[in-house]
């Protein structure tokens, strides 16, 4: 039963507040499935609005398969090696940020964008992996 609530409540507070986020903003009734895509806040939106189940189902295996047996596994080693697994899941972030940002880049539009959606996308990911790991500690 513990296994299952640490595969469970984690992903699901983190997408709670990002769905409070979302579905509580002014656009949330304005948002439309061809706005994703475009690398601003409002595609953003839409693609969570629109894609939440297959989002959290995603979420709940990389729950079950990554992080529970990487999470028992850390627990008892030094801190030297904790502060290494968390700069190691920071530098991923950066890496899956970096390769959204890119994949929804217009060259048109200036490397100006390119970096804001850059840093927008890293946010996302540290504060749901913060939260994420935050409930996984309370749950220990």
């Amino acid at each position: 039963m513990k296994k299952l609530l640490k595969a469970i409540l984690p992903p699901f507070v983190g997408f709670l507040v990002y769905f409070i986020a979302v579905r509580y903003s002014s656009l949330y009734f304005t948002l439309r499935f061809d706005e994703m895509g475009v690398g601003n806040l409002v595609s953003f939106m839409a693609y969570y609005r629109f894609l939440l189940p297959l989002l959290f189902a995603d979420a709940v295996l990389t729950q079950l398969l990554i992080v529970i047996p990487l999470w028992n596994n850390v627990l008892n080693k030094s801190r030297i090696f904790k502060t290494n697994v968390f700069v190691d899941v920071a530098f991923i972030c950066l890496m899956f940020a970096f390769g959204i940002s890119y994949a929804i880049w217009d060259a048109g539009s200036g490397v100006i964008h390119f970096f804001k959606t850059f840093i927008f996308m890293t946010a996302v990911q540290l504060v749901y992996w913060t939260i994420n790991l935050f409930v996984l500690k309370l749950l220990k």
